[in-house]
Formats: structure tokens, C-alpha cells, sequence
């Protein structure tokens, strides 16, 4: 080793024992440190937040503007379009979405999750306000929505009962919604299912058209009548005195006793009361009429506290005599979810530490070593969680997610150090000098082993943001902290606790577990070394493949390629979650109203509930609107019957439905739907277009409840102006329709307040019946000359047309989606490539196309990102590698670990039929950091001896055989600390990805790789090193001709 080399693991060594000396110095000091980090890790983890995931801005801004009663083509030629033209100007945008319905448009913009979404906002807010004006005048709501992961409601409630809820609006305000408000923790309560009542003024158009008042004068003189100022100020006797007109109505009888023109009261024309609001949408839980909470948390607050505040309001609730007869029911309880994921996950961590003590001290056979080595543990959470408080982070899932995986490795310094210390103790009666020379000797490996594992997760932390990246960077946080403090404590109190112990316990500790003498260190031979049978034969193996380095090299290249037999049947999968729920999609066949709606629904729970039990149903709750119903059918636990079974059986004896199709809605989570969207010109012939695809996809194998989405068709009644006659009735188009828009839409007015209510909608409308006649919106009055009534039909011509329920948008395209489940025997890959035969046949007209979206686009995104992010991995462990030794060649050596890592991790998921998906790449991005620290620890002692002077195979040999056992101890408590997760069914917030493929890809691979590394490495260093001399050699065997030729 050259001297450069040496001087620099010189270095790190008299860092590391300068830093243990400081610590048997100061051992007081170091005590208090190390328990003021332990109480404070404690107390932090009271008072760090409690949540099921990490507060992250989602890279999406919707602008949602409503306009009801209006045709989807109307809006989206009013609104949709001049909105997207003057959004499309953002930077940034990476996907531009938009729909248009009967009474919205919903424009969805989403970014790069680096981007500055709050000035994102400000942005698109000023933009649209910048259009305002070409916006229809009478709109009158612009929503801009920016989401947050703690934006989610903590629980959803639902109210269900017997009797008519349709009027329980002030009820559940003052009972439930008011005191659920003032828990402390709650940011704000959505009750929605009931409506509050309204004050409506209901215009007899006869009277009005009699008394020649137009709509346009009515609206104006209920505006002006009821409003609210401030008229400046002026002094009095020095004092400032505000001037408030007061022309807001106080009572309902102002409004009906205003003054339209002389001697004409507005309730001369129409009646005026309170009225409830009509009905537009509906909910049903367990077959009974249901109104639902969405509760919502602060930011800042402790999600578990916060939910069993709110609930100890809504049992009080429950015990009120005004809730005789209605039933709440917690539905997506997230404190439950988080609460049980955490607990899980928490025992699974607990039983993973139990069996690594367990292992350790079947190793060490001492119970006051085993108890040093422990305490890393510990402490090392606890400074982990301090770290987090500080750092403003919390505790939720994925932070514990890091914990847990770091249960195992936390030891694995320390391990590394007591064996070292220990080797030192047989040949210094001083404790402390033997204690700083065992700390010296492996520091470098102990900093390196913990750089390149926490250097893994550096691209995740700074590299490419996708939702994978974003999410695992809270996981990265928790296990890099807790690495380096197990570091620290490896570096200083485990040090100080060892020089306590006799050397009594470390000699009965090697009797007991024989691996090598005394003379070991003092010889360069490995000769005549009284080893343990393990030992012995490894020795063996050892010797036999020095001496057999090409039949070596072959069986290690056998080994390599036997991967491809695995990777044959092991599929690629996106990650399947784990909800028990089904949703239904009622699929309504035409614009039947909400009435009509409510009876395909009582149909179909009928149904469900009569086979409640053979489809292991614990609950239905539907949710429906005039023309749309889904229904969520909640399962039994540990139900032992696949979805895809439980679909067709529900499927087999359905009823028929005359206004239905029924069909289970596609997956929206991280598994089982996938979507394809066709792009185009126009509605109608990307419809067609839709058509045409549908059969084909609907013959692939493997594909269930085909389906075109948001292609219901409707029908509207279009009114065409005769404008001749308009003008002469003196009247023009807009005029006609604005008549019959306040005739059918009715008019917004300004609130009135009352004194117990509150604020109360005021809302100008016609007859009711005129919504539900044709021939009553025919004789719709629209203005009267003399004593002659000029009727909408004596000024039009009407015809009912088909149309699209909706109108979608895409990447500024029209476009359809063609969304399908997944049969449980088919993965994603597979449905992807079977999609893509099938399409390449299909010829598509000049300017349409087709990509894939949902469950395919997110997991191309994730995987292309993960395996950019390892590849950047391996690299940067080879540079710490290369930075820390000092050489270009014997990093290439532990390199060759992650080589045969990788052949371990397929053949575990081959072996346990387990799919490669997103968790176990994100297994084997952790494993890449584990598996080169045996090859550290090997080398970096190698390096040692040589340094020494013996030659390389005996230092490989001697290195080896010192460093089998701290090897051994650090690989099996890492596998057995992931045993439990492996085996268990835990999964990410209780219903999402399981653990299970992250865990079992460690373990394979790291099974795998110490087996083959501990020959593999040395060997590889050994002919690296030979590499390294025939090259030198040739080099000054080159410049020597050249020398002779140049003097020649």
C-alpha cells in the first residue's frame, strides 16, 4: 500500500481513537450527553405531530367555475376554452386537464413537484381574474383549489335514519357541526346532504309581463334595495363619528312590501317564504337516507388527538335526545388507520429488535457485551427523534417506515467496533489503550459502511422529484439519521461502556466461541490456528478458491447468469393495495332525475343486502345525482376470497336494470385499474373513435369491466329565436334568454341576514312547474304589449337534441378514456404489452392519438426514476469507496457484492412468488447500502495487514477469518430485524402497499451476497491486485524499451 494510503487510514484511525480516548476521559460528560439525547428523543416523541403522512404540497392546482344549467358544450366554448388558452401561458405545466359538465368547468393544471406552487397559484389566479370580463357575466364563483396531503379529512361521518333528514339542516348545525367547530385541533366541518333553507321570491311571469316589468328591472330593484355601505365619517365635539346607511332587509316583510314602480309591491307579482333548496345530489347508507361530515385538522395537530376529541363530541352527540332515531357512523376514520399502521409497524420493529438480541447474544455468549451493543438502538431513535423535531419533521407512517428498517443496521457499528476492541484486549493489559487501538482500526470502515448506506438515498433526497421520491425522502431522513447517530455512538459510548468490562468477559466470551488464538495477530501465517468448524471450513473454502481462481471466476459467472432464470418468471407489477372496498358504477342510461336515480339504487341495495353475507358485505354507502351513482361496498375482514372472485359472483345473479348498467369502477389506487385516453379534434369524433377502440380492448384476455368514461348521452331542449319577431315585439335574442334562464336557473341575490340562522340565501325564481313541463316553459310569458301576452313559442321554434353528459380535455385536446380492471392473475406489465398488440393494429385518423394514463403512467414514471436513482447509487458509493481508500481499483472489488445482491433478490421473489413492483426496488435501493459494508470491512483490514508487511494471501486469509464473525453478527440481526416484516401483512397507512416485497428483496439479497462476497471479495481484490502489478509492470517495461530506443 503506498504511503499515501497509509497516511490516510492513519488518519481516520487517530480521529476514531482520539475521539473514544475523549470519551474514557470525560466519562461523566459523555454519560449526561448521551441521556440528555435519550430524555430528550423521549419528550420529542410527545411532542412531534402525529399523522398518517407527511405534510408535502401535491404539484396540482384545480380551478373549478361553476355555472349550473348550462350544456357542457356551452361552457366549454364560454369557459373551458378562453380559461385553458390563458392558463397554457404558465410555465412549468406538465399536464394540462380540463372537463366540462352541465353546471361547471374544472380545469386541472399539474407541475413538477420542485415548483413553487403557491406562486403557482397567485399566478393562475391573476390570469383568470386578467379574463374575467370574457367570461359570462352572470358567473359568479372562480374556485383555484391547491391540495396538501394534511388537507384530507380525518374521518368522514355519516347520518343515517329513518325519518326525512331533507329538513334537519339547523339540527345537525347547532348539535354537531357548531360544537365539532370548536375542538381545538379542527380546522373546519363540511356538512353536505341537507341544505339550508332559502328565502325564494317566486315570480308569477303573467302579472309581471301585465304590469310591463322586465326581468332585467326586477333584478335591479331587489339589488339596490338591499345592500351594505359605509358613507365616509365626519367629527363631532372632536370625536369621529362613521356614517352607515342601513339598507338591508331585516324581516321578510320588507321584501315583500318593496316598492317595483307606483303602486306596484313585489308580492303583487310573486309569493315570497322560506323554502328548502332543491335537492341535486343524494346519499344512502345501509339503505336509509344519509347526510355526511368531512372534519378537517390544522396542519400543526396531533391527528390522533384531534379524531378522539372530535369523537368524545359526537358520542355526546349520539346520547342527545334531539338524535332519537338517527344513527352516526365513522366512515375512512384516518386516526384508526394510522393508529393500527403505526401499531404494526411498531410491533413488527419490536420483534425484529428481539430477534437481533437474540442473535447477538447467541454470537457474543455474554450478556453485559449483548447489552452495550443494544443500547445503540435505543439511542439512536431517540436522538433520531430529537433530530426530527428540530428539523420540523413528524411522525407518521413513512418516518417510522425508516425507524423500523434501521432497527437492524443501528447495531451493526457497534458490533463492528466491539469485535475489534475485543481482538485488541488479548494483546494489551491496558484496557484503554486496547479500547483506542480496536477503535482506531476500524473507524474507516465503520464511516465508510455508514456513508455509502446513507449515500443511497441521496438522489431520492435531491435528484428527480416524482410522488415515489417525494414520499421515500421522509423514509431517507429517518434511517440517514439514525445511521450516523449509531456512528457516533459507536465512535465514543460504545468505547466507553467497553473499557468497563473485565477482560474476564471477553476471554470467556472467545472460549466459548472459538475463532482464532492469540498468535493469530502476531503471525502473518495462517497455519497452525485453532479455529472454529465454521471458521475452519470457511478457511478452507478460502484457500481452495486462491488456489483456484479461474474454476472460481466461472462458478461466479455460472451464478450470475442463473439470474436470468428467475427474472423469467418473476413479473414486474405496480403495488397492490389493500383496501376492503369495491365501488360500483351504476353506468345511468340517459338524464333520468334524482328520483328516478334513487330507484335503481334501492334496486341494486336490495340486492346486495339479500346476499350480505355470501358476498361478505359489512356495508353499502351510494352516492347519486340526477343521471350518476356509485355505490362503496365495504368488506369483511380477512375475507379469504380474491376481489376479482367476489366481482363475479356479485356479477352472476345481478338484476337488471332498464336505466342502468352496472359495472365495478375502475381501481383508483396503487393497483388493479388502468386507463387509456384517446386525444382529438371534437367531442363527437373522438367518440367515434372511442367506438371503434372499445371491442377491440374489451376481447383482451385478462381485462375486466371495459368501459368508456363519462360517455353517457343526454338530451337537451334547444330554443332557437326567431329574430325577426323579436324585433318586432321589441325585444332581441339575449333578451328571450335571459327570460328563460331566470325562468329555469333562477337569480342569485344578495343574503339575508336573520337573527338566529345567520345568513340566508334570497333567490328569484319562477313556477316550478316551468322545470317540469315543456308545454309550461312554452307559455312562459315573455312580455306583454297592450293586452296581448307574448309567449316564448310565438318567438321560437324548440327540438330535443341528443348530447355528450360531459366534454373532456386533455393536453388541450378533446379526449375519452377507455379504463378496464385487472383479473388477479394478470399483472400490469402484462396488460400493458396485450394493449399495446392490439393497438398496433389499429389505424387511428390524421391527428388523433392515444397514452396511456392511471395505474401504467404512474408506475413507467416510478420505475424510470428508480432505477436512474440506483444507477446514481452505485456511483456514489464508488466514489466514497474510491475518496475513503484511496484507489480507483479496490472499490471495483466491493462492488462486485451488489453484483451477486442483485442475483439474491430475484431468486427470494421467485421463490416466494412475490411480483417486482415499486417496494422491492425500493428494498433494493437500500440493499445496495447494506450489502458493500461486509466488502468495506474485508478490504479495510486487508489494507491493514499488508500495510504490516504480510504478503496478500495470508492477509486476505487472516483479514477474512478476523472479520467473519462481526460480518455474521451484523447480516443476521439486519435479516432477522426484517423477518417479521417480511412474513407479517403490514402495509403502508393499513391499506396500502404491503411491506412484505421490501423486506424480502433485503433479505434475499443480503442472504445471497454475504454468502457469496465473503470468496467473491477477496478473491476479487486478489487478481485487482495482480491486475494492478501486470499493468505497473508492463508500464515500466514499455518505458524501458522506449528509453533504449530514444539512447539508442
Amino acid at each position: 500500500m503506498s504511503k499515501v494510503k497509509q497516511a490516510q487510514h492513519d488518519k481516520f484511525g487517530a480521529a476514531g481513537a482520539s475521539l473514544a480516548a475523549f470519551a474514557m476521559r470525560r466519562p461523566v460528560t459523555i454519560g449526561m450527553l448521551f441521556l440528555s439525547m435519550l430524555l430528550f428523543g423521549i419528550l420529542a416523541s410527545q411532542l412531534l405531530p402525529l399523522e398518517k403522512f407527511p405534510s408535502i404540497d401535491i404539484p396540482e392546482i384545480a380551478i373549478r367555475i361553476h355555472y349550473e344549467n348550462a350544456t357542457p358544450a356551452e361552457i366549454e366554448k364560454m369557459i373551458t376554452r378562453p380559461v385553458e388558452e390563458v392558463l397554457a401561458t404558465m410555465s412549468g405545466i406538465k399536464r394540462l386537464r380540463s372537463k366540462s359538465t352541465e353546471d361547471a368547468a374544472e380545469i386541472q393544471l399539474q407541475f413538477s413537484w420542485d415548483e413553487n406552487l403557491k406562486a403557482k397559484g397567485i399566478e393562475a389566479r391573476e390570469k383568470i381574474d386578467a379574463i374575467r370580463n370574457d367570461l359570462p357575466t352572470d358567473v359568479e364563483r372562480i374556485l383555484v383549489y391547491q391540495f396538501n396531503t394534511s388537507d384530507l379529512p380525518i374521518f368522514q361521518l355519516r347520518v343515517s335514519s329513518d325519518r326525512d333528514l331533507s329538513d334537519a339542516y339547523d339540527l345537525l348545525e347547532r348539535n354537531l357541526k357548531m360544537p365539532i367547530e370548536r375542538v381545538a385541533g379542527v380546522s373546519k366541518v363540511e356538512l353536505y346532504g341537507v341544505l339550508k333553507k332559502q328565502i325564494a321570491i317566486r315570480i308569477d311571469p303573467l302579472k309581471q309581463a301585465s304590469l310591463g316589468i322586465t326581468n332585467s328591472q326586477l333584478v335591479a330593484a331587489l339589488r339596490q334595495a338591499n345592500f351594505s355601505m359605509t358613507a365616509g365619517s365626519f367629527y363631532d365635539l372632536e370625536q369621529k363619528i362613521s356614517i352607515n346607511p342601513q339598507g338591508e332587509f331585516s324581516q321578510i316583510k320588507d321584501i315583500e312590501t318593496l316598492l317595483l314602480k307606483k303602486g306596484v309591491q313585489l308580492n303583487d307579482i310573486a309569493s315570497i317564504g322560506y323554502e328548502s333548496p332543491k335537492r341535486t345530489e343524494g346519499r344512502h347508507l345501509d339503505r336509509t337516507y344519509a347526510v355526511g361530515f368531512n372534519i378537517f385538522r390544522e396542519s400543526n395537530s396531533n391527528l390522533v388527538a384531534v379524531s378522539n376529541a372530535v369523537m368524545k363530541v359526537i358520542n355526546q352527540a349520539n346520547e342527545s335526545p334531539a338524535f332519537t332515531g338517527i344513527t352516526l357512523f365513522v366512515m375512512d376514520d384516518e386516526a384508526s388507520s394510522v393508529t393500527e399502521s403505526l401499531s404494526d409497524l411498531l410491533n413488527a420493529g419490536l420483534l425484529g429488535a428481539l430477534l437481533s438480541i437474540l442473535v447477538l447474544y447467541g454470537f457474543l455468549r455474554n450478556l453485559k457485551t449483548t447489552l452495550i451493543v443494544v443500547l445503540s438502538v435505543p439511542f439512536s431513535i431517540c436522538i433520531t427523534l430529537g433530530c426530527m423535531y428540530f428539523m420540523g419533521y413528524t411522525i407518521n407512517i413513512l418516518s417510522m417506515m425508516g425507524l423500523m428498517l434501521a432497527v437492524g443496521m443501528l447495531v451493526d457499528n457497534a458490533v463492528v467496533v466491539t469485535e475489534s476492541i475485543q481482538q485488541e484486549r488479548k494483546h494489551h493489559s491496558n484496557a484503554v489503550e486496547a479500547t483506542k487501538a480496536g477503535v482506531g482500526k476500524v473507524s474507516l470502515a465503520v464511516i465508510a459502511g455508514t456513508t455509502t448506506t446513507a449515500i443511497v438515498f441521496l438522489p431520492n433526497i435531491v435528484g428527480v422529484k416524482v410522488n415515489l421520491t417525494i414520499f421515500l425522502e421522509h423514509v431517507a431522513i429517518a434511517i440517514c439519521i439514525s445511521l450516523f447517530a449509531s456512528l457516533l455512538i459507536a465512535q465514543t459510548l460504545i468505547p466507553l461502556l467497553t473499557s468497563k468490562l473485565s477482560n474476564r468477559a471477553f476471554s470467556s466470551r472467545s472460549a466459548k466461541m472459538p475463532l482464532t488464538s492469540d498468535k493469530q495477530s502476531h503471525k502473518n501465517t495462517h497455519q497452525d490456528v485453532p479455529l472454529g468448524k465454521l471458521a475452519s471450513n470457511y478457511r478452507k473454502t478460502l484457500v481452495w478458491s486462491l488456489s483456484h481462481r479461474g474454476l472460481t471466476c466461472l462458478i461466479a459467472l455460472l451464478i450470475l447468469i442463473s439470474t436470468a432464470i428467475p427474472m423469467q418468471f418473476v413479473s414486474g407489477d405496480d403495488d397492490d393495495d389493500n383496501n376492503n372496498r369495491l365501488w360500483l358504477n351504476y353506468d345511468i342510461q340517459g338524464n333520468y332525475s334524482l328520483a328516478e336515480v334513487e330507484k335503481s339504487v334501492d334496486k341494486m341495495e336490495a340486492y346486495l343486502y339479500a346476499n350480505q353475507d355470501a358476498f361478505h358485505i359489512e356495508q353499502v354507502y351510494t352516492y347519486y345525482t340526477a343521471g350518476e351513482a356509485t355505490s362503496a361496498l365495504t368488506l369483511e375482514e380477512n375475507i379469504t376470497m380474491s376481489k376479482g372472485d367476489l366481482k363475479a359472483l356479485i356479477i352472476k345473479d345481478m338484476p337488471k336494470f332498464a336505466r342502468a348498467r352496472p359495472s365495478f369502477k375502475w381501481e383508483q389506487g396503487n393497483g388493479g385499474g388502468l386507463q387509456l385516453t384517446l386525444l382529438g379534434d371534437s367531442s363527437a369524433s373522438v367518440s367515434n373513435v372511442a367506438k371503434r377502440v372499445l371491442p377491440a380492448i374489451q376481447q383482451i384476455d385478462g381485462l375486466t369491466d371495459v368501459g368508456i368514461d363519462g360517455n353517457n348521452q343526454k338530451f337537451e331542449l334547444q330554443i332557437i329565436v326567431d329574430r325577426n319577431k323579436a324585433f318586432r315585439y321589441g325585444l332581441s335574442a339575449n333578451d328571450v334568454a335571459s327570460t328563460i334562464a331566470s325562468g329555469l336557473r333562477g337569480t342569485n341575490l344578495r343574503t339575508f341576514r336573520d337573527a338566529q340562522s345567520g345568513e340566508i340565501g334570497v333567490r328569484m325564481l319562477f313556477d316550478e312547474a316551468l322545470q317540469e313541463s315543456i308545454t309550461e316553459l312554452k307559455n312562459l310569458a315573455i312580455t306583454r304589449i297592450g293586452q296581448q301576452t307574448i309567449t316564448l313559442d310565438m318567438l321560437s321554434e324548440s327540438k330535443i337534441v341528443p348530447r355528450l353528459a360531459e366534454i373532456r380535455r386533455s393536453y388541450r385536446q378533446t379526449s375519452i378514456t377507455i379504463g378496464a380492471n385487472m383479473a388477479d392473475d394478470v399483472t400490469l406489465k402484462q396488460a400493458k404489452e396485450r394493449i399495446e398488440n392490439v393497438m398496433q393494429y389499429l389505424t387511428l385518423p390524421d391527428g388523433y392519438s392515444w397514452t396511456f394514463d392511471g395505474s401504467i403512467d404512474r408506475q413507467n414514471q416510478n420505475e424510470a426514476v428508480m432505477q436512474t436513482n440506483m444507477l446514481l447509487a452505485i456511483c456514489m458509493i464508488y466514489i466514497v469507496m474510491a475518496a475513503l481508500f484511496e484507489s480507483l481499483l479496490l472499490p471495483t472489488a466491493v462492488i462486485t457484492s451488489l453484483l451477486f445482491s442483485l442475483t439474491g433478490v430475484f431468486w427470494a421473489l421467485f421463490v416466494t412468488a412475490t411480483p417486482m413492483s415499486v417496494m422491492s426496488m425500493i428494498g433494493m435501493l437500500i440493499l445496495m447500502g447494506i450489502v458493500v459494508n461486509n466488502g468495506i470491512v474485508l478490504v479495510d483490514r486487508i489494507n491493514q495487514l499488508i500495510v504490516q508487511g504480510a504478503d496478500v494471501n495470508n492477509a486476505v486469509i487472516e483479514a477474512c477469518l478476523t472479520r467473519i464473525r462481526p460480518i455474521l453478527m451484523t447480516v443476521a440481526t439486519t435479516i432477522v430485524g426484517l423477518i417479521p416484516l417480511a412474513l407479517g401483512n403490514t402495509s403502508i397507512g393499513g391499506d396500502g402497499p404491503a411491506y412484505s416485497p421490501m423486506a424480502i428483496a433485503i433479505i434475499g439479497g443480503l442472504t445471497f451476497s454475504t454468502m457469496t462476497s465473503l470468496v467473491l471479495v477477496p478473491l476479487a481484490y486478489v487478481l485487482l491486485l495482480r491486475l494492478r502489478t501486470k499493468t505497473t509492470l508492463l508500464i515500466n517495461t514499455a518505458k524501458l524499451w522506449a528509453n533504449k530506443i530514444a539512447n539508442a
